[in-house]
C-alpha cells in the first residue's frame, strides 16, 4: 500500500508542477485573452455544427459526425446526438491526458468545457425561437419559393440545395472557429487525440492520421444514409473546407516560418527550441544600435504547428524576449521541402542533434 500510496503522490506532484511549469512566465492578462480567444472558438465553431451540420446530419469527421454515427446505430439511439457528443468530448480529454499528459489537456480543457455548452445553448435557441408558427434558425424548415414570374419552386426542390448549402457553410464556420482556438493556445481536442498519438507511437504524420480517420468516419456515414454518395461527397467538401479555413485563420496560407530572437537568455531559448521543439537554429553574434551592448541573435525556422509552442515557450524562458516572426514563401532544407539525405557529415550540427533532426524529418516525411 505504502508503494501505491508513494506512485499516486509522485504522479499528482508531477502533475502539479506541468500545470505550474504551463502557466509559468504568462501575464494574467495574457491568459485571460488566449482563454477567451479559445472560448470565442468554440462559440463560433458551434454555430457551425448546432445550426448546419446536427440538423442535417452531415458526417465530415470529428465528434459532431461521431455524436450523428452512434445515435443512427440501432439500440444505441436511446440518447440523443447532443448526449453523444458530451460524452465524446470528455471520454477524448480524459484519454488525452492519459496518453498525451498534462500540457495536451490544458490546451483542450476550456475547448471542451465550452463546444458542448454552446451546442446544446444553440440546440435550445432553434428550438424555442419561433415567429408566426416559424422556427427561424431551423435549416430543415423549408417552404415554397414562388418567383418573380410566378414559377413555385417546392421545399422538396429545395432540400438537396439546403443540405449543400449546410454543408459548405458548416465547414467555412467550424474551421473558422478552430482557427481561432488554435490562436488561442488552444486545441478542439476530440480525434485530435487519435492523430496525436498515431503520430507519437508510429511516427506518422499528423495530417495523414487526420485524414485517414476522417475517410473512416465518412465511410461509416455512407452506410448510416443509406449508402447516399451525394451525401457523403457533401461530407467531403465540407471537411476540406474545414481544413481550408483552419489554415487560413490559425496562420493565413503559409506554412513556414522564420523566427529572430534577441535574448539574454539565448542559451536557455536555444537549448528549449533544439532539445523540445526539435528544430536546429542558427546563432549571430550582433550589438544593440542604441545600447552598443553585444548580443546573439538566434535565427530558427519551423512550420505551423509549432507556432504557439515556440512562442509560449520562449515567453516561459524571458517574457521580455524580442521576437521577430516573418512568413516564408519556401524553406528548402532539412526538415522541410528537401528530403533528408542518409548520410549527416555536411550537416553543422554535433553528431547527436544531426541525428535527431534526420529522424524527425524522416518521419515529417512519410
Amino acid at each position: 500500500m505504502k508503494a501505491i500510496g508513494a506512485f499516486f503522490k509522485r504522479r499528482w506532484n508531477k502533475f502539479i508542477l506541468d500545470v505550474k511549469g504551463e502557466f509559468a512566465g504568462e501575464t494574467f492578462s495574457s491568459l485571460l485573452k488566449n482563454n477567451l480567444m479559445v472560448v470565442f472558438g468554440a462559440f463560433i465553431y458551434s454555430i457551425g455544427a448546432a445550426f448546419f451540420l446536427l440538423p442535417m446530419n452531415i458526417i465530415s469527421g470529428g465528434i459532431s459526425s461521431m455524436a450523428i454515427i452512434l445515435n443512427a446505430v440501432p439500440g444505441l439511439s436511446i440518447l440523443s446526438v447532443d448526449t453523444y457528443i458530451i460524452i465524446l468530448t470528455w471520454a477524448f480529454f480524459i484519454l488525452g491526458f492519459l496518453i498525451l499528459g498534462v500540457k495536451y489537456s490544458i490546451k483542450t480543457l476550456v475547448f471542451s468545457i465550452f463546444n458542448p455548452l454552446f451546442i446544446l445553448l444553440f440546440n435550445y435557441l432553434i428550438e424555442v425561437a419561433v415567429i408566426d408558427g416559424i422556427h427561424i434558425f431551423d435549416i430543415t424548415h423549408l417552404m415554397d419559393i414562388t418567383l418573380a414570374n410566378s414559377t413555385v419552386i417546392s421545399s422538396e426542390q429545395l432540400l438537396p440545395i439546403a443540405y449543400l448549402v449546410s454543408g459548405i457553410l458548416g465547414g467555412i464556420i467550424m474551421g473558422a472557429g478552430i482557427g481561432f482556438a488554435l490562436l488561442g493556445g488552444g486545441s478542439s481536442g476530440g480525434t485530435d487525440v487519435i492523430n496525436l498519438t498515431v503520430n507519437k507511437y508510429f511516427h506518422i504524420k499528423v495530417g495523414t492520421c487526420s485524414l485517414c480517420c476522417d475517410i473512416i468516419i465518412i465511410a461509416c456515414g455512407f452506410y448510416i444514409n443509406g449508402m447516399n454518395l451525394l451525401a457523403s461527397s457533401v461530407g467531403i467538401i465540407t471537411s476540406f473546407l474545414c481544413s481550408v479555413l483552419i489554415d487560413m485563420v490559425f496562420q493565413g496560407k503559409n506554412k513556414s516560418y522564420i523566427a529572430f530572437i534577441v535574448s539574454k537568455e539565448w542559451v536557455k531559448i536555444n537549448d528549449f527550441i533544439t532539445s523540445n521543439i526539435e528544430r536546429g537554429t542558427t546563432l549571430y553574434r550582433a550589438q544593440g544600435g542604441f545600447s552598443r551592448l553585444d548580443t546573439m541573435v538566434i535565427q530558427v525556422c519551423f512550420d505551423r504547428s509549432e507556432y504557439s509552442l515556440l512562442e509560449r515557450g520562449i515567453h516561459k524562458i524571458d517574457h521580455s524576449a524580442f521576437i521577430t516572426i516573418v512568413k516564408a514563401s519556401e524553406i528548402v532544407g532539412y526538415g522541410f521541402s528537401k528530403k533528408v539525405k542518409e548520410g549527416i557529415e555536411n550537416v553543422p550540427l554535433s553528431p547527436i542533434d544531426a541525428e535527431r533532426l534526420v529522424l524527425k524529418s524522416r518521419r515529417k516525411n512519410r
